[in-house]
């Protein structure tokens, strides 16, 4: 078993033990739904098969409860447009008419074909719901669940110093709660969030009859490590609708924050060299070329194709094939300038991005073509794995832009093709598509 086969299914291991449900949701134009990725769970969840909702998610997307339907989709659509985070709260039917309630965080994109991706964390929080209509029902109950609530509840004034704190801040934050309680929420939150709370505080306290959205802020625990918290708020008041206090709910979810970052870095990334993969290096190109449309500049592509590697790989196994390929990438990084991108999109087929150039096509494509010569070069240098002399050498080709395509998928095609010219040439050879 591959290094990487294993490292698969350590993360599938990690995905599949998360108390939630893991899922990468796409939509084409024609707005037909698919998980492409959905965590086993949700058959315990929903009783539907994964397998199923492989082809056809509607099923599972008609449970989400009629009332928050609009909100949940119109609001997706949004971050899948804007390539935004998402996060929200919202009810779902069980086939028993159950009612539950969901939070979910995702982030969402459109990709080189134009379909919707959503890959992110759901989360029943049921429970959670129950104990918020709870505490604002009771004070007397109130007090008697959060003795014993997992998550922190606190209270605080308008100027933000903590009313009350439920002892499960000492265990989760190391502070003793009597030396806190007279304390700022300030002292404990990470100073780049600090400002995020205030406002979240004053706009729950400011509209006590609407449901401001739950925010995502850091703290500082007492032995120095930084932990991620979520919290909801809502503004307490008396008989006569004046506000009281904030009461707060927070919950410590770093582990789901470094769960979700770690995915998203997988759907980014090339596991093996840890470049931009396919679609993460289209993104990247995407962006380059709208920049350099903006201010007139010009950028190059290059498409590297490995010569010989095939065989080593037949011969002496995908373990040593593997190790050459970190090296090959490390070797294409240190051969490109400092603010160019490398990528693999697959196999032993790399790519580059060159960019920040003047629009003058003679010296574009000069220097183009002396950073590729410089990457044949040090990939045609011998490479020890263990007690093997390996040897192996590229063809790469080069494409402008905008000299000859504007588009990304006609600059990548081109670049591509003049890969082959370079193959045809002889391998081992740059080959620039012609100026026009």
């Amino acid at each position: 078993m591959t290094d990487k086969s294993v490292l698969a299914r350590d993360w599938q291991d990690l995905i599949e033990s998360l108390p939630g449900v893991v899922y990468r949701l796409e939509a084409n134009s024609a707005n037909h739904f698919r998980f492409t990725y959905i965590s086993p769970i949700i058959k315990d969840w929903f009783g539907f098969d994964p397998a199923d909702l492989a082809v056809d998610a509607q099923p599972l997307l008609a449970c989400i409860h009629p009332e928050d339907i609009e909100g949940v989709l119109g609001s997706s659509e949004h971050a899948a447009s804007n390539g935004s985070y998402w996060h929200q709260e919202f009810r779902m039917l069980k086939s028993n008419q159950q009612e539950v309630w969901l939070e979910a965080y995702d982030r969402g994109h459109k990709d080189a074909y134009g379909n919707r991706v959503w890959t992110g964390y759901l989360n029943d929080t049921s429970e959670r719901k129950e104990l918020e209509k709870r505490v604002q029902a009771s004070e007397a109950l109130f007090r008697g669940i959060v003795e014993n609530a997992n998550d922190i509840i606190f209270t605080l004034t308008a100027n933000g110093q903590f009313q009350y704190l439920s002892p499960n801040w000492h265990e989760q934050m190391g502070y003793q709660v009597h030396e806190s309680a007279s304390q700022t929420f300030d002292k404990f939150v990470h100073p780049d969030d600090i400002e995020i709370c205030r406002t979240y505080l004053q706009q729950v306290l400011g509209n006590p009859d609407e449901k401001i959205p739950a925010i995502e802020y850091r703290v500082l625990a007492a032995d120095g490590s930084i932990q991620w918290h979520t919290s909801n708020g809502t503004a307490v008041t008396d008989p006569n609708g004046h506000v009281l206090y904030f009461l707060g709910i927070a919950r410590d979810i770093t582990e789901a924050k470094l769960a979700r970052d770690k995915l998203a870095h997988m759907a980014r990334y090339d596991l093996l060299t840890g470049l931009p993969n396919r679609a993460h290096f289209q993104e990247l190109l995407e962006l380059q070329l709208k920049h350099a449309n903006n201010h007139s500049k010009a950028l190059a592509v290059l498409f590297i194709d490995l010569d010989k590697f095939k065989p080593i790989n037949d011969c002496h196994g995908h373990a040593v094939g593997d190790s050459l390929l970190k090296i090959v990438a490390q070797r294409i990084q240190r051969a490109l300038r400092d603010h160019d991108v490398a990528g693999r999109i697959g196999g032993d087929e790399f790519t580059a991005l060159l960019n920040g150039f003047e629009r003058d096509p003679n010296l574009i494509e000069a220097e183009a073509k002396q950073v590729a010569e410089r990457i044949r070069h040090a990939l045609e240098q011998p490479i020890h794995i263990d007690e093997l002399h390996l040897e192996v050498s590229a063809s790469i080709g080069v494409a402008l832009y905008p000299y000859h395509a504007e588009q990304l998928g006609d600059l990548m095609r081109q670049a591509d093709q003049a890969m082959y010219n370079a193959k045809a040439a002889g391998r081992n050879c740059v080959h620039v598509c012609p100026l026009p």
